[in-house]
């Protein structure tokens, strides 16, 4: 055996390496144990002269390191890759239709009646974005120079089955350049135990899927919530957590309301 003067493991004859601490075994500092200490029948290392090589604990942490830049690296790369969004016409007509249907809605809801409606994925973004809208989003101002985080300039609905998929278009501007990220949640509407409620399943900023990384489903909640729950549209919001029932198919919402019919 030979003992490492490192650690005091005793390691197999013909090892370079310490197998405990990794310390590099000189076989030129290799004596009998006799020469060493007086004992017989053992062979140590000297102290002296012996070059330590880094510990596995210590490449362990290295290579950890090396895996974390990368990830963070492949994150930032994915973030600022930007998707494709798809172009919903809007305009004042679609706006003051919207705004109508769900008036109607409201005052149903009110009054105990039972009313169905459907809204078109025209009407809903033209009531969210057409600048004559009677309620337009409102984008924060473009203030120039840097802009962090970044700042939205436009914000869609988009209706599938039994989902939907929210979308922030956000600009973000630093040392003059510009660049466009697109920020995404698909959610559905559940029941809870005091009404409707949404339920945020997947969120992406650029291509980065949130919902995939550790604690993803918590985290997508916070961002979607935090991106796409407007405060300024708390009376929509109630409307449609009281709703008997909403049905979600492509380009189009129906919304019920009022005691089930039999």
């Amino acid at each position: 055996m030979i003992i490492c003067k490192a650690c005091g493991y005793d390691n197999p004859l013909g090892r370079v390496h310490c197998m405990q601490c990794g310390a590099k075994v000189d076989l030129s500092m290799v004596v009998t144990a006799d020469q060493a200490t007086g004992a017989r029948g053992e062979v140590v290392v000297k102290g002296g002269g012996t070059t330590v090589s880094a510990s596995i604990g210590q490449i362990i942490k290295r290579i950890i390191s090396l895996a974390i830049l990368a990830v963070l690296l492949v994150s930032v790369a994915l973030m600022w890759q930007s998707t494709t969004v798809r172009d919903i016409s809007t305009d004042s007509a679609h706006a003051l239709a919207m705004k109508g249907k769900f008036d109607t809605l409201s005052q149903a809801q009110q009054d105990g009646k039972t009313l169905t409606v459907g809204f078109s994925e025209e009407e809903i973004n033209s009531y969210l974005n057409d600048a004559r809208s009677p309620k337009q989003v409102k984008f924060a101002p473009d203030k120039g120079g840097v802009e962090f985080p970044p700042r939205l300039t436009k914000y869609q609905i988009e209706a599938g089955n039994g989902r939907f998929t929210a979308i922030g278009v956000a600009e973000m501007r630093v040392a003059g350049l510009s660049k466009e990220i697109i920020l995404r949640a698909d959610g559905s509407f559940a029941d809870a135990g005091d009404g409707k409620k949404v339920k945020w399943i997947r969120a992406f900023i650029g291509r980065l899927p949130l919902h995939a990384l550790p604690a993803g489903d918590v985290m997508a909640g916070i961002f979607a919530n935090a991106c796409f729950k407007l405060p300024d549209y708390d009376a929509e919001w109630a409307v449609l957590k009281d709703a008997r029932t909403i049905t979600l198919t492509p380009g189009k919402v129906v919304v019920s309301v009022g005691p089930a019919t039999r």
